[in-house]
């Protein structure tokens, strides 16, 4: 019975925060268009279902990389398994993006329960208003699924800590070798983990704490050592991506000004959490309860804080960067955040009269966010967040063209790499820049149309915008 009222009592907190979270998705979640990587990402991953290509080398298209190896393959075999499943309708990559999302959040739960602590759903809300995190949900980066795996071996260690069973040590290292297919090196980054919560917290000796980090190591690397000696096409797909992403994004790509640009981002994105743990910690001195605040969850916070500066910090190495590279961060940043916010968090809900008036309308607006959130998002599916002529062009002109063909572009569409990867996804569909090839089509954007480029073609009447069709005479 009290579980029950507990339940009722937090549940509208619960619903608020998904509310809030649906509201500023609504318009994207299952709308067309969506972020390159992601589609290129969905186009791999249904060509995977589709048997084009192979695990080891995943397939984009006939005449752009057509082996794939620029990222690890294991995020590719999971989502293939959607398309198998469920078909290859657009929505399901929206789908296994949000569904990430969703899995991620519980984890974050769980994780947060593991510590000893109520009210998860304040953790979960300073989450889901970081910028990217949203961005994210409806855009199927690699970054989703392995914040899964990167979560998942943190919260195994913090039930390594509570029973005592080396088991556990053993799933938090096998989810980041499972991270590291996913994504590569970058899932690392809970290594750091056994040695910050011993720093801060010191719950076990030195030496356990040494061993721990040891046997974290130890059931990384040699899964991955394993698959390597014993899988030759194992060791070969991760070599070339190795030699073709690691190697030369070190060497040559430069896609930001200063190898601080990262941090820069990483402040911008904590912006939104900075400022609700602002108000509250205002609020906090304004009662005197700051003092109370700070003392008694600063240590367990900071331990969680630094993890996540762990997981950003790397990526200065390299001068290629984006936001999104350290969307596993964000987890810990939120529950370092709510830690240490809980004692307020705490006097605020005991505080609560859950037969006024007050919650009574409280609830009626979570409820009201999540039901409104979850009509938008249905009724924006059909509209465009990006792309939308290209889109509408491509439904068109696919229509016009068989299952698998690979027709003529002209060469200065060639680095349109969008149009590649929507061909690709819709129908495996493969442009060639080649026009000594004399495809059976030949696709040519308008501003590119000359009557010199089609004197073997004749010209199908289709209503597209941006493009013309033709087909050999």
């Amino acid at each position: 019975m009290k579980k029950s009222s507990e339940s009722s009592q937090t549940l509208p907190f619960y619903l608020f925060v998904t509310g809030i979270f649906l509201m500023i998705v609504c318009q994207d979640l299952f709308s067309n268009g969506m972020f390159l990587d992601g589609l290129v990402y969905s186009t791999i991953s249904k060509n995977l279902a589709n048997g084009l290509g192979s695990f080891w080398n995943p397939h984009f298209t006939a005449t752009l990389m057509p082996d794939f190896h620029e990222h690890p393959p294991l995020a590719f075999g999971i989502q293939s398994i959607f398309y198998k499943l469920l078909g290859e309708s657009r929505f399901i990559e929206k789908i296994y993006s949000l569904l990430t999302v969703v899995i991620v959040g519980y984890i974050i739960l769980k994780i947060w329960k593991t510590l000893g602590y109520r009210y998860g759903w304040f953790p979960l809300f300073i989450w889901l208003i970081t910028p990217t995190v949203f961005w994210a949900s409806y855009n199927n980066l690699l970054e989703n699924t392995l914040t899964i795996f990167t979560s998942l071996s943190i919260l195994f260690y913090l039930k390594n800590q509570e029973s005592k069973k080396y088991f556990f040590i053993f799933l938090s290292g096998f989810m980041l070798a499972l991270g590291f297919l996913i994504k590569g090196f970058v899932a690392f980054f809970p290594w750091t983990f056994p040695f910050l919560l011993w720093l801060f917290i010191k719950r076990k000796s030195f030496g356990k704490m040494a061993i721990d980090t040891t046997g974290v190591f130890l059931f990384t690397l040699t899964p991955l050592l394993l698959l390597i000696l014993l899988f030759p096409v194992a060791r070969l797909s991760l070599h070339k991506y190795i030699d073709s992403q690691v190697v030369s994004s070190l060497r040559y790509v430069v896609n930001v000004d200063s190898r601080f640009d990262i941090i820069k981002r990483l402040f911008s994105e904590l912006t939104p959490a900075a400022v609700l743990c602002t108000l509250l910690l205002v609020w906090a001195w304004l009662r005197k309860t700051l003092t109370v605040l700070m003392k008694e969850n600063n240590k367990k916070a900071a331990a969680f804080v630094l993890l996540g500066l762990t997981g950003v910090l790397p990526v200065m190495i390299s001068m290629k960067q984006s936001g999104f590279y350290i969307i596993p961060a964000f987890p810990f940043f939120a529950i370092g955040a709510g830690i240490l916010m809980y004692p307020l968090i705490d006097s605020l809900f005991i505080k609560i009269k859950f037969e006024s008036r007050g919650f009574l309308f409280f609830k009626m607006i979570g409820y009201s966010l999540f039901f409104t959130g979850i009509i938008l998002s249905v009724y924006f599916s059909d509209h465009f967040n990006r792309d939308n002529n290209k889109i509408k062009d491509t439904y068109t002109i696919l229509s016009e063209i068989p299952q698998g063909s690979i027709i003529n572009i002209n060469p200065d569409m060639y680095e349109d790499w969008s149009l590649h990867a929507y061909f690709g996804r819709f129908k495996n569909v493969s442009l060639d820049p080649d026009l000594n090839n004399k495809r059976e089509y030949l696709l040519i954007k308008n501003e590119n149309y000359s009557d010199t480029l089609n004197l073997n073609y004749k010209i199908i009447k289709i209503n597209t915008t941006d493009y013309k069709l033709f087909r050999k005479k």
